[in-house]
């Protein structure tokens, strides 16, 4: 039978109520082993050999801050200074006042119950020979055991799943050191009495957040505990579970092809260090797939970060976290290349010229709702080392504020919009990777991704308040096409079939440092703080038309658009290019001009109930013809004639 927490505490807070006086300590014995004790120094130093002799006794490094930095410098700089987290600065030398929480933000909350900020502590306590950054951990740590434990007040976030997870990973390695100091025993059993209370709690498989990264936050709090404080009876009988649910998780969070699955760069970093941490713990040698997965996460990171060595802002993630001591695998420098998981969804190629460095990332992906915005075929990019086409970025975690609305609404990102709603992340509207192909061809890359949308929803309801209630309808296939040449132009295609006629918007936006300047009813220009031309914009649909030319920067009514968030606390204005359409089967493309020398009109021209496409671009007397062709066996030829040679390839 599950145990509600609150069975867990009550039962423990009886039996640690008695234990303020010494002579009853003895009380916990029955948690301890089989042996009988006849007072409560031989217990606690039965306890005591038993923990001393433990090798496996280690700290467990927080998978979410830096790893690099050395721990005694930070430590010492955080006492100074405090700790800085979700905009608020906290005190490292005294406790928090713990019923002033409730006025702060989730994130805020959930991160001071995690004890996320004693990491430093613990870890320059690891390498130093004094005691005083202990002192100073065991102070808070006690503080909150004392009141959440003991006295029982209660905080929505005190048992956050993740946050048990996080406390759990440092409770073995404090209680560890106490009695390697020989602390006060009062001290040492309510300590212990605290990791056997995250033990039931963790092992309770029920309340185990399977689904999320958080799980594997509870599962690692589990091993850690239970690897060092084997003499728990309870401990035996939930190693098993959690090797079990780890193995589980294991699978179900990444792809084959080492990408996480949660749809945020920064996510699948924190994943990164946290199963490197795992490894490196020595706990782990029951799941010896671990290495390999590890192996190839390891190498997903190093794809993760954008020319400006900044983490790829998809999903929650921020634009500025990419600092190379935060995490355990990334790149120094940016990898060259294309990098594809077809599994995962995603694609990345990094290029390189005299100009600097250039980067394209095609987002295809829903696996599930955890960290996923209404990106559906997403595209970023970066010319010559700075940006061009953004995403929004994140807004804090308060779900119902309408920046954070934003943020995550389709409207948002460089996609197609429909009707004026977002793309539903309803878990049964998953479809996991939706990448079609990716294909080098001369010197040309083409990417290719389709979504069938059956529902969409409003994008004023935050999404998790989304209920079945607030579907929309709908039969859309919306299929994009990338053709991709370096230095000359980046093509974005997109075919809408549909029986109904929708509104269609295929919004695009503009980093904050440039601007927009309307040249034609088909022509834009795309220019930088000093007047330059950065690029020419032009669209046409089948019928060769333009497409009805959207300006937006900075706007709070009727709904907000073109805002940019860099560090996930504001939003600065931005510009954003919109071409609209209406109709049943669209089909129209979006030309990004490079050259910007002597371009004609792009060509689109879909076919074969929109099986059949082509697309052709003329720059200065260079030509791209590219012919693609989907057959019923749904294998895929591409034609193409690239500046005078001809290729052929069947996908």
């Amino acid at each position: 039978m599950i145990m509600t927490f609150t069975e867990i505490s009550e039962k423990a807070g009886d039996r640690l109520r008695e234990l303020v006086t010494l002579p009853t300590l003895i009380a916990v014995s029955s948690c301890i082993g089989n042996e009988k004790y006849s007072n409560a120094s031989e217990l606690l130093d039965s306890i005591g050999r038993s923990v001393l002799d433990n090798s496996d006794v280690e700290y467990f490094a927080e998978a979410t801050v830096a790893k690099k930095a050395d721990p005694v410098k930070t430590a010492e700089m955080r006492l100074k200074n405090g700790f800085n987290t979700g905009g608020k600065n906290v005190d490292m030398k005294k406790p928090p006042e713990w019923s002033e929480l409730h006025t702060s933000t989730r994130n805020f909350r959930y991160k001071m119950h995690s004890w996320v900020m004693l990491d430093t502590l613990l870890s320059a306590d690891e390498k130093s020979e004094e005691n005083k950054y202990l002192d100073f951990a065991v102070n808070i740590a006690y503080d909150w055991i004392k009141n959440f434990i003991l006295q029982q007040k209660t905080d929505e976030f005190a048992w956050y799943d993740m946050a048990v997870g996080q406390r759990a990973t440092k409770l073995p390695y404090i209680l560890f050191r106490l009695i390697q100091n020989k602390a006060p025993k009062e001290l040492i059993f309510h300590f212990i009495l605290a990791c056997e209370i995250h033990i039931v709690e963790l092992s309770q498989r029920e309340r185990i957040a399977v689904h999320s990264n958080h799980g594997l936050f509870q599962i690692a709090g589990l091993i850690a505990l239970v690897r060092s404080l084997p003499w728990l009876k309870i401990s035996k009988d939930s190693y098993s579970v959690a090797i079990e649910v780890m193995r589980e998780m294991l699978n179900d969070h990444f792809s084959v092809d080492g990408l996480h699955k949660e749809h945020s760069p920064e996510y699948h970093l924190f994943m990164v260090n946290h199963l490197s941490s795992f490894l490196e713990s020595g706990w782990l040698e029951d799941i010896p797939e671990l290495v390999e997965l590890v192996s190839k996460v390891e190498e997903a990171s190093h794809w993760m970060q954008n020319p400006k060595m900044e983490v790829i802002p998809l999903g929650d993630s921020k634009n500025s976290l990419a600092s190379l001591d935060r995490w355990h695998a990334i790149s120094k420098k940016l990898k060259i290349g294309l990098k594809v998981f077809p599994h995962g969804g995603l694609a990345i190629q990094n290029t390189s010229s005299k100009k600097g460095k250039s980067q394209l990332v095609f987002s295809a992906q829903f696996h599930s709702r955890q960290h996923k915005h209404a990106d559906h075929l997403n595209v970023l990019y970066y010319l010559n080392g700075h940006p061009l086409l953004v995403d929004a970025g994140t807004y804090t975690y308060q779900y119902d504020l309408p920046e954070r609305i934003y943020c995550e609404s389709t409207r948002a990102h460089n996609t197609v919009e429909i009707d004026g709603l977002n793309y539903s992340r309803f878990r049964q509207d998953s479809f996991g990777s939706c990448l079609d192909f990716v294909e080098e061809i001369g010197d040309c890359t083409i990417f290719s991704g389709k979504v069938h949308h059956k529902h969409l929803v409003s994008s004023f309801i935050p999404n998790n308040k989304i209920k079945n209630s607030d579907k929309v309808e709908c039969d859309v296939e919306h299929t994009r096409t990338i053709v991709h040449y370096p230095e000359r132009f980046l093509a974005i295609i997109d075919q809408i079939n549909s029986s109904e006629s929708h509104d269609y918007i295929q919004w695009n936006h503009i980093a904050p440092h440039l601007s927009i300047r309307k040249y034609t009813n088909s022509k834009v220009g795309i220019h930088n703080s000093k007047e330059e031309s950065v690029c020419i914009v032009l669209t046409s649909d089948t019928e060769t038309n333009p497409l009805d030319i959207i300006e937006i920067e900075g706007q709070s009514q009727p709904h907000l658009q073109g805002w940019f968030s860099h560090d996930g606390t504001e939003l600065i204005p931005n510009p954003v290019l919109g071409f609209s359409t209406f109709g049943e089967n669209k089909a129209f493309v979006t030309v990004f001009d490079f050259k910007m020398k002597n371009t004609g009109k792009p060509y689109i021209r879909v076919g074969s109930n929109g099986n059949y496409q082509r697309f052709a671009l003329t720059q200065d007397g260079s030509k791209v013809d590219f012919k693609i062709r989907k057959s019923v066996n749904n294998n895929t030829s591409i034609e193409a004639t690239i500046d005078g040679k001809e290729f052929s390839k069947t996908v």
